[in-house]
């Protein structure tokens, strides 16, 4: 004879399950197919097969993201813990995965072959490695990965709105997330929001991190080019961070005051760890290689953060801790 404990187990098996509508099935299988195809190769060019994260890195991050959208609101849906409505998360789960498509889409027809780099590499140029017209890309051969990827947005897109139309996400509440104790809007969150906000614009727009030697003459690069990962986490980082301090200012924080300021601390050190890795380690084969004054900046901001949050943590830690 089943236990109650048993009993109860099926039933939350079964709850969970039904929480994930039929277009959720669909978004999950695009996620698997997102997925597998970023293991993948993406094209053939000039002989050498490009995989999905050195042919198009900032392309396979999108698409990561989407995936990972999609996988944690599909999940949070189906234990009654999303912190958005159905219709919300599905129409958040389609957005995500339409921007995947459109842009591996467009990687598609213009390859980040070709062209040449601009004498002032900054965030945006005039060479294929960041936006060019599909007649300036060099002819490559696509592989099966990157249809592979394609399908996977679509199908993942495609889920998202049938989700945010059928009955079921216009059935499903959301769970709010927020904190019994809301910290309270403070100095050590404004200078974690400035240093989010300033490790980004500092290390990855216009501004110069490298600048490199060659016989035809030196070429200065913000950091979004030659570091396309660090780049993506960072403003990945930047997003959170500024995010977590606007929930705060807003009295909808998830995170009680201490705890706010050990994620933001995390985050910030995470930032800086990768900045000065790629300060010490430039990804260029040459010697010659600068290390531009907004590297620094960068840096510092990343390490802005990390000290306010850590601050932010010790000061409500002690408030919070009982008195002997």
């Amino acid at each position: 004879m089943a236990s109650a404990a048993d009993a109860e187990f099926r039933e939350g098996g079964r709850q969970f399950v039904q929480g994930i509508s039929k277009a959720l099935y669909i978004a999950l299988a695009g996620v698997v197919l997102q997925i597998v195809s970023l293991g993948t190769d993406f094209y053939v060019w000039e002989g050498t097969r490009q995989s999905a994260w050195f042919g198009v890195p900032h392309t396979s991050e999108l698409i990561f993201l989407s995936a990972l959208v999609t996988a944690g609101l599909l999940a949070m849906t189906a234990a009654g813990r999303s912190p958005v409505s159905g219709r919300k998360a599905g129409l958040t789960i389609a957005i995500a995965g339409l921007l995947a498509a459109a842009q591996l889409g467009y990687r598609m027809v213009a390859p980040p072959f070709g062209g040449r780099v601009p004498e002032h590499a900054a965030i945006i140029g005039n060479s294929c490695l960041y936006y060019c017209l599909p007649s300036q890309a060099a002819s490559v051969d696509l592989l099966i990965g990157i249809w592979m990827a394609l399908l996977g947005c679509l199908m993942v897109a495609a889920g998202g709105i049938a989700h945010t139309f059928g009955q079921a996400g216009q059935q499903a509440p959301g769970t709010p997330w927020r904190s019994q104790v809301q910290p309270e809007m403070n100095p050590w969150l404004g200078l974690a929001a400035l240093g989010g906000a300033g490790q980004f614009v500092f290390g990855y727009t216009v501004f110069t991190f490298y600048r490199t030697i060659a016989p035809e003459g030196a070429t200065t690069w913000s950091g979004w080019l030659p570091t396309p990962h660090t780049a993506s986490l960072v403003l990945a980082i930047t997003v959170v961070v500024i995010g977590l301090v606007w929930s705060a200012a807003r009295r909808r924080s998830p995170l009680q005051p201490s705890g706010l300021g050990a994620v933001i601390a995390v985050l910030g050190f995470i930032s800086t760890v990768r900045i000065a890795y790629r300060i010490l380690q430039p990804p260029f084969g040459s010697p010659d290689v600068a290390i531009g004054p907004s590297a620094y900046l960068a840096l510092a901001s990343a390490a802005l953060i990390a000290v306010a949050g850590l601050a932010q943590a010790k000061v409500y830690w002690k408030k919070a801790k009982p008195i002997s």
